[in-house]
């Protein structure tokens, strides 16, 4: 995905100006392509390379000819400079009636670019040194306003913010959007929430905190611990989802007698000499399991849905959509959530919720786009899809559509499906705006110049993942040897640290060793 940023100038250029410009700009090493481009074709046209200039001369005197009135756009509408990670571009704009008049000098940027702002500022700085240079009415009317630099004439172009934007964001409280944006952003949160993508990893959880409310934990043969591997759960304790514990239940009766949360409060408890209040015998004694727990972490998460606003603001900031840019409404105890990312001067609504799409959620999302006045719709559930909604939504839509209203109405079943669509939506949203901006130098080179951008930077990026893949295949494997060795020293470190030994019918050196016995 690209963004633009862009600055204004009020200083209007003929076309020999313009020339004259790049010319300077191109001496500062911001080689201009369109126009590198045109001299190139013109010196292969001519034998003698040095007429080159002369032809370029003699082609915008024919343009701007026949009596003052102009046929044909300007020999020069602007110009781009293509670097390593980002593209500028210089735009020249004929006077309107309204005095607003001049350049407009932006941009084009991945959200891996380093410092943007501070690079279009820079080739602001550049160019207004050129104009200066090349033109003294420039650096007076520059000295004529207030304290005014050549930088400092630049404006900056606020892209539109939506109204609905700015409403759904002025009704929520100014430090209830900083906390949740900090909670967004914590590690721990962000990779916790990651795990949560599975369904069977939140069913278990579920299972488990509904186990620890009503005072179990979850032994290793229960029935939610057989439907997940091993590994799982060993990932889910490393994200502070789930904890180990120490579950002592009577041999004879099958009661659960303890819930520890750790072996040290296993030896407490053996060595207070405590014994079983179903049949008197020693903790010791009886049955010893390994057992587990949800964590506060984990039923943070769980509710209300708060995995799901997670993932879905870390989707936004991976995309290199600004923390300014997104606004999370604070959970209403409904088990929805709302948020609206402003995007490349375009505003989404998006409505999540862990479950189901019913009818019910539907009315509430088509209640909220309607308050919002929103051209982006985009519903997120876990769940599956009512038809009753379905139709519910997609009549909604078609209304919209035969009044005129240009609305696009997105559903996503999964984060994966949504992960994927927000990246299609936004990146149909870049190239529009890319081409609004653009589309003046088209006629200039001979095609599309958005799309000549957006392929340059895709390029890029394929080049950067085939060495990063080419990278990954030069190391070498660890030997057999290590991998064995290292897998024994983990079992080894697993059967010390957190596997109890289970104490069989009879076995009492067993249990003597985990708490030995007085006397």
């Amino acid at each position: 995905m690209l963004f633009l940023a862009s600055r204004i100038l009020k200083h209007e250029l003929k076309d020999d100006d313009r020339l004259h410009l790049l010319e300077k700009l191109a001496a500062r090493e911001f080689l201009p392509l369109i126009r590198s481009t045109r001299l190139s074709c013109y010196a292969q046209a001519l034998s003698d390379s040095t007429q080159v200039e002369e032809i370029e001369r003699l082609i915008t005197a024919s343009i701007n000819s026949g009596d003052g009135q102009r046929e044909h756009a300007p020999y020069v509408q602007g110009d781009i400079f293509c670097f390593e990670d980002h593209t500028f571009f210089l735009l020249f704009e004929d006077s309107e009636d309204d005095g607003s008049v001049g350049m407009r000098a932006g941009i084009i940027y991945e959200p891996q670019t380093t410092l943007p702002l501070r690079k279009l500022n820079s080739f602001c700085q550049t160019v207004s040194l050129c104009l200066a240079d090349a033109d003294e009415r420039f650096e007076e009317s520059a000295e004529e306003e207030e304290g005014a630099t050549g930088l400092s004439a630049w404006r900056q172009d606020t892209p539109m913010v939506h109204q609905g934007f700015i409403r759904f964001a002025a009704k929520q409280d100014a430090d209830s959007l900083s906390t949740t944006a900090c909670r967004e952003n914590g590690r721990e949160r962000v990779r916790a929430a990651k795990l949560l993508d599975d369904d069977a990893t939140r069913i278990f959880l579920r299972r488990a905190r509904e186990a620890s409310v009503e005072g179990y934990r979850m032994s290793p043969s229960s029935g939610a611990m057989t439907a997940l591997p091993e590994f799982a759960v060993n990932r889910l304790i490393e994200a502070g989802l789930l904890q180990r514990g120490v579950l002592i239940s009577c041999r004879k009766t099958g009661h659960t007698l303890l819930s520890l949360p750790s072996a040290d409060a296993l030896a407490v408890m053996t060595i207070s000499h405590a014994s079983c209040s179903e049949c008197g015998a020693k903790i010791a004694d009886e049955s010893i399991e390994e057992a587990f727990a949800p964590t506060q972490l984990s039923s943070l998460l769980l509710e209300d849905g708060a995995w799901l606003v997670n993932r879905l603001h870390s989707i936004l900031r991976e995309l290199g959509i600004a923390e300014g840019d997104i606004v999370i409404e604070p959970p209403a105890g409904d088990g929805e959530a709302r948020m609206i990312v402003h995007v490349c001067g375009e505003s989404f609504l998006i409505v999540a919720r862990d479950g189901d799409l019913t009818p019910a959620f539907a009315r509430r999302a088509i209640n909220t786009k309607i308050e919002t006045e929103v051209r982006h719709l985009m519903l997120v559930v876990t769940g599956k899809v009512h038809n009753e909604a379905h139709l519910g939504l997609l009549s909604f839509a078609k209304r919209l559509e035969r009044s005129g209203n240009d609305f696009k109405m997105i559903i996503a079943e999964g984060i994966n499906a949504a992960e994927a669509e927000i990246k299609r939506a936004f990146e149909e949203v870049s190239q529009r705006v890319l081409a609004k901006h653009l589309c003046g130098l088209d006629a200039s080179i001979g095609l599309s110049v958005a799309r000549l951008i957006a392929a340059r930077f895709q390029i890029m990026q394929n080049a950067r993942d085939a060495a990063r893949s080419a990278l990954l295949a030069a190391a070498p494997p660890p030997p057999a040897t290590q991998g064995q060795d290292l897998q024994k020293m983990a079992q080894a470190v697993s059967l010390i640290d957190f596997n109890l030994i289970e104490i069989k019918d009879g076995d009492e050196s067993t249990g003597s060793v985990l708490s030995p016995r007085s006397g």
